[in-house]
């Protein structure tokens, strides 16, 4: 189910805590970021107890967007590469940054749309989840991006 609001996360976490999962140093609390109520509401989260973020990409572009994914009619306007959902997408790992917290991204988007590997890079995504037959080829991008990124700040050391 989404989480949609921190009460419901709060229930959650306490459930999580009477299980006694907490107790162990390797368990993080995590929650999907695929609902817009989170843009306005992770610091609350955080405050909370959450402790990692992953973007689901399918959900949050159908649900930034308004577009049944699951009626072929109506799925048209379903496209990952919406300003919107970039916009959210950096946004959620900016503040999952200032947070100090950690970010993933999941979904069909880092696959289907390799430019926005380069942007997650950028932005500072900590890891990227796809499927296994786009590993090697989501892989290369990623290395890619990051070599750009050394050598463009490897340019600004000389210039300044």
């Amino acid at each position: 189910p989404f989480v949609r609001t921190v009460e419901e996360f709060s229930f959650c976490h306490r459930r999580i805590k009477q299980a006694g999962l907490m107790d162990y140093s390797e368990f993080q609390l995590w929650i999907m970021a695929e609902v817009p109520s989170v843009l306005f509401l992770l610091p609350d989260y955080v405050k909370a107890g959450v402790q990692g973020i992953s973007i689901g990409t399918n959900d949050l572009t159908q649900l930034l967007l308004a577009v049944d994914r699951d009626q072929a009619n109506l799925g048209v306007g379903l496209d990952g590469r919406h300003p919107v959902v970039w916009q959210a997408i950096k946004q959620l790992i900016t503040m999952a940054k200032k947070a100090q917290i950690s970010c993933s991204i999941c979904g069909q988007a880092p696959a289907q749309y390799p430019e926005l590997i380069d942007l997650l890079v950028q932005w500072g995504i900590t890891s990227i989840s796809v499927d296994g037959s786009d590993l090697e080829r989501t892989y290369q991008a990623i290395a890619r991006a990051e070599q750009r990124l050394l050598l463009e700040a490897a340019r600004h050391r000389i210039v300044d």
